[in-house]
């Protein structure tokens, strides 16, 4: 009778709904900085500086009907609390696009009083992290022999340009890595399954990405941390 418990209990292990707790972990993926001693000088030189931000939307990678004005107002927002003086970016672009007005850097620092361009370059909330890696309840690594797991990340990519001396200042690339602290799943084989078959129909569907509660989070922190790398 023992020995029958044992079985019944193993084969509920492996073939049955019993729930196995398993942790995801991603290793923060590095950030790309490349900037100038000019704009750290500048910054020093000016504490409260004139910016625009400036969008290229043909470098989101996000999906049409997508507003992400959320995401453009945060980034404003963030470079207000930091001591910027910010600029209409509508009303620069205007101002840019006016045939009048195709002048250079300097006449345009006049009209437009503005001291940075800061351009978002690149924004992509589609960044796919992939494992079969997970950690059991004692955090050992295990590998899932028959099944990865797969999380949204997400990257933005800044560049600055001093409009008085037309100078290129620096590109900072920020990445967004899911589960650098853990994420706890608890799922049985059978749910596993259904996940596989149900993933196999989302395959050929569109897809979201990144939430958007976390990559407003993500453009803030990576906005706070642009004006700190500028700065140093």
């Amino acid at each position: 009778m023992k020995n029958h418990y044992y079985l019944l209990a193993l084969s509920c292990l492996l073939l049955t709904n019993c729930a196995v707790t398993k942790t995801l972990k991603f290793s923060q993926k590095d950030d790309d900085i490349i900037r100038t001693e000019s704009l750290k000088h500048f910054l020093n030189e000016n504490k409260n500086p004139k910016v625009v931000l400036r969008v290229n939307e043909s470098s989101m990678n996000v999906t049409e009907e997508d507003n992400n004005d959320y995401l453009f107002n945060a980034i404003e927002n963030q470079l207000l609390s930091s001591g910027f003086i910010v600029r209409d970016r509508q009303l620069f672009n205007q101002i840019i696009e006016n045939d009048e007005n195709n002048i250079d850097y300097k006449q345009l620092k006049e009209k437009s009083d503005t001291d940075l361009i800061i351009e978002l370059t690149k924004l992509n909330p589609q960044v796919m992290y992939e494992t079969n890696k997970y950690y059991d309840q004692k955090n050992r690594e295990r590998i899932e022999l028959s099944h990865s797991y797969q999380k949204y990340g997400a990257s933005v990519e800044f560049k600055v340009v001093v409009i008085n001396s037309n100078e290129f200042a620096g590109v900072y690339k920020f990445n967004y890595t899911p589960c650098t602290n853990g994420c706890v799943i608890s799922k049985s084989m059978s749910e596993l399954r259904r996940e596989r078959e149900k993933k196999a129909n989302d395959d050929k569907k569109g897809y979201e990405g990144v939430e958007r509660n976390e990559l407003e989070i993500f453009i803030k922190n990576a906005t706070k941390q642009l004006v700190t790398e500028m700065r140093n």
